[in-house]
C-alpha cells in the first residue's frame, strides 16, 4: 500500500477557488436557509404550538449560538469543502463523518429541493395569482391559482422545470451564481422587513376588515373572522411554559441551516473571519425576523383568531381561503397591490435561489466524497475553466427531481411529507451532535471550545427529542422513527459498500482518512 501514501487523492489541488467574500458567505447562508420559507413556517406553525414568541426565542437563540461557535471553529480550523465532514472523518471516525454529512445532503438536496418544487407554487405562484386577481377584480386569475393548487401533476411539471433551470446555474461558475444571489437575497430581506412593517402599522380592525373582504371575494364567505373565532378549534395557552419551550423546534427549522458556510469553506476567503460573521450573523438576522413576524402577527390579527385560523387551515384543511402564509396575509392586510405583488414575487425569487444554493452545496458534498473515494471518481471532476464540479451539480439536480417526484405523486406524497418532518431531526443528530462530540474528543487543550461542545451536545439531544415528540411539528410515530433510522442505516451501508469496493481495487480507506484533502 506504499504507493498510496502520497497519491491517495484524485489531484494535488482540488481545482476549486476561494471566491466568496464575507457578504457572499452571509448571503449564501441566508439563501440555503430559505429565509422567507422559514419565516412563513414559523409564522404558520408557531400558532399551532402556542406560547410567547419572545420567550420562546431564548432557548433556540442560545442553543444555536453554541452550535454556531462549534461550526465557526471547525470551518476556520479546517477550511476545506465540507469542513465538518473532513474534521469528523479524520478525528472521530470516517463512517460517522460521512453519515453525518450525507444526512445533511439527504435533507438539503432531495428532500427540501423536492419540497421547494412544490412550495414555489403554494408560497409564491398561487399567492401571486390570487393577490393579482383580488386587487384587479379578475376572478380568472384566482381560478387559475385554484386549478394549479388542485392539480399535483401540474405542480410537479412546473416544479421540475424550475429545478432543472435553477440547479444548473452553478455550472456557469461562482461569479454567475453570486450575481443571482446578490439579486435574490437583498430582495428577500426587503420583503421580510416590509411584511413586518405592514404587521406593525396596519391596525387590527383594518387588517380583519380587509381579510373579510378577501374571503368574500375569494370564496363568497361573509365575515370570515366571526366564522373562525366561533369555531371549536383549540387555542394553546400563550404563557404556558411547555408551549413556550415547544417553540424551540419551530425556530430550529430555520436555525438548523445557519451553519451552511462550513460546507463551502474551501471557497471562502479569509475563513477565520468569514465563518463566524456569516454563521452568527445569519442567526441574529433570522432570529429577529422570525420572532417579529410571529409576535406582530398575533398583535395584528389577535392571538385567538390566528391560532384558530392556522389550525383550521393546516391541521383540518377546512379554512375556505388559501393557506394564510405571511405573504398572503400581509399582501391582503396592506391594502396595496404593489406590496402584495412584491411579497409574492420575492417569495418566488427566494425559493428559486434555494434551488440553486442546494444544487451548489450538494455538488460540493458529492465532490468531497469523491475526493475520499466514497463516490465514483468522475463525481470529483472539476472544470478547469469555471472551477466547479459540473458532473456533481448535475447529480444534485437529478436528486432534487427524484425528491420532487416522491413528494408530488399522490401514491407516495403522505410518506414523503412524513419524511420531510424528520429531515431536521437528521440535521440535528448528524452532523451537529457528532461534530460537537468530535470537538470534545479532539481539542484536548482547548477548554473553552470543549465547554461549548458539551453544552451544544446537551441542547442538540434535547431538541432532537423535542422534534420527534411535539405533535405539531415532529414525526412522532413508529413510521417516522423508522424512516429516520432507516435513512441513517442506508447511509452507513453506502459507506461500507464503498470501502469494500475500493478495497477490491487495492485502495485502503485507512490511508485516505489520515490525510487532509488538498486546497
Amino acid at each position: 500500500m506504499e504507493k498510496y501514501k502520497k497519491g491517495v487523492f484524485l489531484r494535488e489541488s482540488s481545482g476549486l477557488v476561494r471566491e466568496f467574500g464575507i457578504l457572499d458567505a452571509l448571503w449564501f447562508n441566508i439563501a440555503l436557509l430559505g429565509l422567507l420559507f422559514s419565516t412563513y413556517y414559523v409564522a404558520s406553525t408557531g400558532p399551532l404550538v402556542g406560547g410567547n414568541p419572545l420567550l420562546g426565542l431564548i432557548l433556540p437563540i442560545l442553543g444555536f449560538f453554541l452550535v454556531g461557535m462549534i461550526f465557526s471553529y471547525v470551518g476556520s480550523k479546517v477550511p476545506r469543502v465540507a469542513a465538518d465532514y473532513v474534521y469528523v472523518s479524520r478525528n472521530l471516525h470516517p463512517a460517522l463523518g460521512f453519515v453525518g454529512n450525507a444526512g445533511y445532503f439527504l435533507a438539503t438536496v432531495p428532500l427540501f429541493m423536492g419540497i421547494t418544487g412544490i412550495t414555489l407554487q403554494t408560497f409564491g405562484l398561487i399567492p401571486l395569482l390570487t393577490i393579482l386577481g383580488y386587487y384587479t377584480h379578475n376572478l380568472s386569475l384566482i381560478a387559475i391559482g385554484s386549478q394549479i393548487d388542485s392539480n399535483p401533476y401540474l405542480i410537479m411539471t412546473i416544479g421540475a422545470t424550475e429545478i432543472v433551470i435553477m440547479s444548473l446555474i452553478p455550472i456557469f461558475g461562482n461569479k454567475v451564481y453570486r450575481v443571482f444571489q446578490w439579486l435574490a437575497i437583498p430582495l428577500a430581506l426587503i420583503a421580510a422587513i416590509g411584511m413586518i412593517i405592514v404587521e406593525a402599522v396596519v391596525p387590527h380592525s383594518l387588517a380583519i376588515s380587509r381579510l373579510n373582504d378577501f374571503a368574500l371575494t375569494y370564496a363568497n364567505v361573509t365575515n370570515l373572522y366571526a366564522n373562525v373565532t366561533s369555531s371549536n378549534a383549540p387555542v394553546p395557552a400563550y404563557y404556558n411554559i411547555y408551549n413556550i419551550i415547544s417553540l424551540n423546534p419551530v425556530y430550529v427549522v430555520g436555525f438548523s441551516y445557519i451553519i451552511n458556510t462550513v460546507y463551502i469553506a474551501g471557497e471562502v476567503r479569509n475563513p477565520k473571519r468569514s465563518m463566524p460573521i456569516s454563521i452568527l450573523g445569519t442567526l441574529i438576522i433570522t432570529g429577529f425576523i422570525f420572532t417579529a413576524a410571529l409576535a406582530l402577527e398575533y398583535n395584528q390579527f389577535g392571538y385567538d383568531f390566528t391560532t384558530k385560523m392556522m389550525y383550521l387551515s393546516i391541521a383540518q384543511g377546512t379554512l375556505p381561503i388559501p393557506t394564510p402564509y405571511l405573504d398572503l396575509l400581509e399582501g391582503v392586510a396592506s391594502g396595496n397591490v404593489v406590496l402584495g405583488v412584491l411579497f409574492a414575487l420575492a417569495s418566488i425569487l427566494q425559493l428559486l435561489m434555494y434551488l440553486s444554493a442546494a444544487s451548489f452545496v450538494g455538488s460540493r458534498l458529492l465532490f468531497s466524497y469523491a475526493m475520499d473515494r466514497i463516490m465514483p471518481d468522475f463525481v470529483g471532476d472539476v472544470s478547469e475553466k469555471r472551477h466547479v464540479p459540473i458532473k456533481a451539480i448535475i447529480l444534485s439536480m437529478i436528486a432534487g427531481l427524484i425528491g420532487l417526484t416522491v413528494f408530488t405523486l399522490p401514491v407516495t406524497s403522505a410518506g414523503a411529507f412524513l419524511l420531510s418532518s424528520v429531515a431536521v431531526a437528521i440535521l440535528m443528530l448528524f452532523p451537529m451532535t457528532i461534530l460537537s462530540i468530535a470537538v470534545l474528543k479532539t481539542e484536548k487543550g482547548e477548554n473553552k471550545i470543549r465547554t461549548v461542545a458539551i453544552l451544544s451536545i446537551i441542547y442538540l439531544i434535547y431538541t432532537f427529542y423535542q422534534y420527534l415528540t411535539v405533535p405539531a411539528i415532529g414525526a412522532d410515530s413508529v413510521v417516522g422513527y423508522g424512516i429516520l433510522t432507516g435513512s441513517i442505516v442506508i447511509l452507513f451501508g453506502i459507506f461500507y459498500i464503498a470501502k469494500f469496493v475500493r478495497a477490491r481495487q487495492g485502495i485502503d480507506f485507512n490511508l485516505i482518512f489520515k490525510e487532509i484533502p488538498p486546497e
